[in-house]
């Protein structure tokens, strides 16, 4: 197996973003309605380009230039309108709808300037923040058009690893399960293959995020222990999280959530960037909380700054994003909402030690301008 990049996740990461509306909803109800009608309008304009680019030959033919250049504008078009008109969403939120407005862009400039297959490859990853971000959200009841769209689809041939999330795409949460169950258990997925697709941080974000359950993924981690092909720091690690499973309690009481957030977010006791691998499931956990928390809202300006501190930190312990990862931006939204507070300091100390590790990846790709973050700026915020 080898690391894709396909055009595959492009539509059911719009079906994530018109579900993310409901879920993250717009200060308003007029806001909310204005949000939907454009999330289906960008549903809509990437339906019609979709099987475009699924056919390379298909998507390069210059007799299809014109159609498929007018649904990539009307994309653009629609994903701009997001941008400017989709606000009242909290930070990671915001940081996605700018995101994916730049790469409609690009997209679109990329055919027009003749090269199809940059188009296609920025298509491909205008989902990359979005599973990761669709899979803190409550799974809620049956989501009929995500299990329609999967109905419709032919994922013969496709791998296991990209169908798992098309069914995380399209809210069939305990469908993904078990497909990455199924992959955790064939010994022709190697160790080196589940590290490089994310296996264990994909299928514990779904289980302990929208599904909520402990017990799941207790049960897939004595099987997977089973393997003789297991390397011994794979197994410590797989035994660690079942140790942090046995005793993780998501079901917290209302408000409370950041507290038991503070306790999940420094495992060893304190908070540090160096990798800390063997403590993924209190990571995990503490994003799910803390989504949680915020999602709550009326939260004083210190509570909100510590939870995107404590998101900014969890998530530099699970994400291994390549495209573009929302960590320094949550830092920077901690900074700035209580600029003058310690909790300010810390995250702006977290945020320069992120930046200097090795394990600190570059985005494949800049990041839209308004969302970089300016470190020395920051620091002026918080001199007294």
């Amino acid at each position: 197996m080898r690391r894709q990049f396909s055009v595959r996740a492009v539509l059911p990461g719009l079906v994530i973003l018109i579900a993310l509306v409901g879920a993250r909803a717009a200060s308003s109800q007029g806001d909310q309605t204005t949000t939907r009608a454009t999330m289906r309008g960008i549903f809509v304009t990437i339906s019609d380009v979709y099987g475009y680019s699924l056919d390379a030959e298909k998507f390069a033919d210059a007799k299809n230039k014109e159609e498929i250049l007018s649904k990539l504008h009307a994309l653009a078009e629609n994903a701009a309108s997001l941008e400017n008109h989709g606000g009242g969403l909290d930070p990671s939120y915001e940081f996605m709808r700018r995101s994916l407005a730049t790469d409609a862009r690009v997209a679109y400039g990329e055919f027009n300037a003749g090269n199809d297959v940059g188009a296609r490859f920025v298509l491909g990853q205008i989902t990359e923040n979005c599973v990761t971000c669709h899979s803190t959200l409550p799974a809620g009841g049956d989501f009929a058009p995500g299990k329609e769209f999967m109905n419709s689809l032919d994922t013969t041939g496709l791998p296991d690893v990209a169908r798992a999330k098309l069914q995380v795409a399209s809210r069939q949460f305990n469908d993904a399960l078990a497909t990455w169950e199924g992959v955790l258990a064939s010994r022709e997925t190697s160790e080196a293959d589940l590290q490089a697709y994310d296996v264990f941080e994909n299928y514990l974000r779904v289980a302990l995020g929208p599904v909520n359950d402990t017990a799941r993924p207790q049960k897939t981690l004595a099987a997977f222990l089973q393997r003789s092909d297991l390397s011994d720091a794979l197994k410590n690690n797989a035994r660690a999280w079942t140790a942090s499973l046995k005793t993780l309690k998501l079901d917290v009481a209302l408000g409370t959530e950041l507290d038991n957030a503070r306790r999940l977010t420094a495992p060893s006791g304190m908070i540090t960037v160096a990798p800390d691998r063997a403590h993924l499931v209190d990571y995990i956990a503490s994003v799910t909380l803390l989504h949680r928390y915020l999602r709550a809202g009326k939260h004083s300006d210190l509570e909100v700054a510590e939870s995107y501190y404590l998101l900014g930190v969890a998530e530099s312990h699970v994400s291994h994003s390549y495209w573009v990862t929302d960590i320094e931006y949550l830092l920077a939204q901690s900074i700035q909402t209580a600029p003058k507070s310690k909790v300010a300091r810390q995250a702006l100390a977290y945020l320069e030690d992120y930046r200097k590790s090795a394990g600190n990846v570059a985005p494949a790709r800049a990041v839209p301008a308004e969302l970089q973050v300016d470190i020395d700026a920051l620091r002026k915020l918080t001199e007294k």
